[in-house]
């Protein structure tokens, strides 16, 4: 379950970007947490989840909408997907951070 270790900036890096996706995980006033993710050059993607009985719900979901340059937008697209999904969980595993959404699963890694 999100707790103050998963405070912080993370990364996830793949082949289908020249560039890693960032995320800020960041708590805020109460139960609720907000969760930032930008492919470089692309879409600031934002989502706030309240944590309630145990369990997170999320509540809201926003996303910038200019143009992408090709290289991300492969990228871009799974990740909007992805936290469309609605995020039910995020862990903190080490030095990795593990969220869950719409059933899936990513893995991202502490931004050094």
């Amino acid at each position: 379950m999100v707790g103050k270790a998963c405070e912080g900036d993370w990364e996830y890096r793949t082949d289908r970007a020249p560039v890693p996706v960032k995320i800020t995980v960041k708590k805020f006033i109460g139960d609720d947490w907000m969760i930032a993710c930008m492919v470089p050059k692309g879409n600031m993607m934002h989502c706030m989840v309240r944590e309630a009985e145990g369990t997170l719900k999320q509540i809201k979901y926003n996303t910038t909408d200019k143009e992408l340059p090709v290289e991300i937008m492969e990228v871009e697209g799974l990740m909007a997907d992805f936290f469309e999904g609605g995020i039910t969980d995020i862990k903190r595993e080490g030095e990795s951070l593990r969220i869950t959404s719409g059933g899936k699963e990513m893995v991202f890694t502490l931004d050094k």
